[in-house]
């Protein structure tokens, strides 16, 4: 792995902590987290395949251009998930309790809305909080992060190994 790699992929994982730090800021709704999140594993993905072509001499095939490809996603995906620990830990340590509160309150309001008894909102509220302990814990979100981004970086590794296959000059060399 040469520098520049290193070097870039920092970059691209600077540029998403940005982003978070953005929507943040400016009360953006963090539903549009994967947005930017899948196009900078996109980057990442084809960056790593671009990058082993560059710095190599040997002759590619399929498998090459998928491990070079997959290493820069996950490379990404890891650098992403230490971030999303950091954030919800450290960050803004209170943005996963009012997420909960809020969302625990639309389910009560949407269950007593609609005339549910009270045994269905006791019993709805206290599924909803089990989940809660289990799901909305940084390090947990963390896991789930990295999990996700390597699983899309998988699949555009995928992706970018067929298209450089059949059309080599996708990746120059």
């Amino acid at each position: 792995m040469s520098k520049n790699y290193s070097t870039s992929i920092l970059g691209i994982i600077l540029v998403a902590i940005i982003c978070r730090l953005s929507l943040e800021t400016l009360e953006i709704d963090w539903s549009y987290t994967w947005s930017y999140l899948s196009l900078l594993t996109i980057v990442a993905t084809y960056f790593g395949i671009y990058s082993q072509r560059q710095n190599s001499t040997e002759s590619f095939d399929f498998m090459m251009d998928f491990k070079g490809a997959a290493q820069g996603g996950a490379f990404f995906a890891l650098g992403y998930g230490i971030f999303t620990y950091i954030f919800y830990k450290i960050i803004h340590p209170h943005f996963l309790e009012t997420f909960i509160a809020t969302r625990r309150q639309d389910i009560l309001n949407s269950l007593s809305n609609s005339n549910e008894s009270q045994e269905t909102i006791q019993a709805a509220t206290e599924n909803f909080n089990s989940f809660a302990e289990m799901i909305y814990v940084p390090g947990n979100l963390a896991i789930i992060t990295v999990t996700s981004l390597t699983f899309m970086s998988l699949f555009y590794a995928l992706i970018f190994s067929l298209i450089t296959k059949f059309l080599p000059k996708f990746v120059n060399q």
